[in-house]
């Protein structure tokens, strides 16, 4: 843990000094703290945990997924703040890692007002390029429908617009509660986001290891430490927000109309999201482009990141040509 004086001096804000969170341990600039949000909106406000990486002048906005922390996003952060173009700005939701908050009656709305207001609070109101992967992506929906302005570019990765979930991924979920030993509930988690061959297979980057299935495992148990555990309730709270998101075909044409540059992308294995809600949103918002990842399951930003970040690229340079 760095010291409270290191916290002030990242943050450059006195309101984060008593806080604790992890290190961050990069070769290049980088920042992080606390953003008091839903103050008017909560009985209890809540103190959204965000990292900034990068100073580059381009503003990319990076929104994960169900109950899982913004290091899930290190194969972006990493390779867009090297490059010395962008600042990436990540950050965990309510009740999770280092974020406030445990049950909630809670939904995507309020997660996208969260959102927004974190930016607010870091000074990003126009030129934005969001990600929302899975629940991030609903999120993302919300807070375009809330403020379009803000946003050159968006991207919908393995997203859906509501309706039902596949089965085994509830199931499973559910199932993990009840689950003792931490590392079979993380085996359990990781058979069923990414595809089999793909976890049989030996890694491209990482040589001490033999399998994608223990590359990943190694990489959650790295995750792990530097984050807090999860409450029940919070768990829970997200699950329900998630699985009650709902936005309508005429709400989809509100946001395609704006001028927004889209990539919208599934995969043709995933046990949390049906792939065909992504063909809808495709047919609704009518994307620069459409991709369909091979062999990857649900974790597309970890299994397929050398495709997915260059096509995030191209999606960033061609709304900034249309600008």
């Amino acid at each position: 843990m760095a010291t409270d004086t290191a916290f002030e001096e990242l943050t450059g804000d006195p309101h984060n000094v008593p806080r604790k969170m992890p290190e961050l341990n990069w070769s290049y600039p980088c920042k992080q703290g606390f953003a008091p949000v839903a103050q008017d909106r909560s009985s209890v406000p809540v103190n959204i945990y965000y990292e900034l990486h990068g100073d580059g002048p381009r503003r990319i906005l990076l929104i994960m997924g169900l109950n899982t922390t913004c290091q899930a996003w290190d194969y972006q952060t990493g390779e867009f703040a090297r490059s010395g173009d962008n600042t990436v700005l990540t950050f965990d939701a309510r009740g999770v890692g280092w974020t406030d908050g445990s049950w909630d009656w809670y939904n995507t709305t309020e997660w996208a007002k969260d959102a927004l207001e974190l930016l607010d609070y870091v000074g990003w109101t126009s030129d934005i390029h969001a990600v929302g992967y899975s629940a991030g992506g609903q999120v993302l929906q919300k807070m375009m429908l809330m403020s379009l302005e803000r946003f050159k570019s968006a991207a919908l990765v393995c997203t859906t617009a509501g309706g039902s979930r596949p089965f085994t991924g509830a199931y499973t979920l559910i199932r993990n509660l009840f689950e003792k030993d931490p590392n079979e509930q993380l085996r359990n988690l990781i058979r069923i986001n990414y595809t089999k061959t793909w976890l049989n297979q030996r890694p491209d980057d990482d040589s001490s290891v033999d399998t994608n299935f223990e590359k990943v495992f190694n990489l959650q148990l790295t995750r792990s430490k530097r984050n807090r555990p999860q409450q029940v309730g919070a768990i829970a709270s997200q699950a329900v927000a998630s699985m009650r998101h709902w936005v309508t075909a005429a709400d989809l044409e509100k946001i395609r109309s704006s001028g927004t540059t889209f990539l919208v992308a599934t995969n043709t294995w995933d046990n949390f999201v049906h792939t065909s809600d992504s063909f809808y949103l495709r047919d609704h918002l009518k994307p620069y482009k459409f991709m369909v990842f091979e062999d990857s399951g649900h974790v597309v930003p970890t299994a397929k990141y050398t495709e997915f970040n260059a096509a995030l690229v191209d999606l960033w340079t061609k709304a900034e040509l249309e600008s």
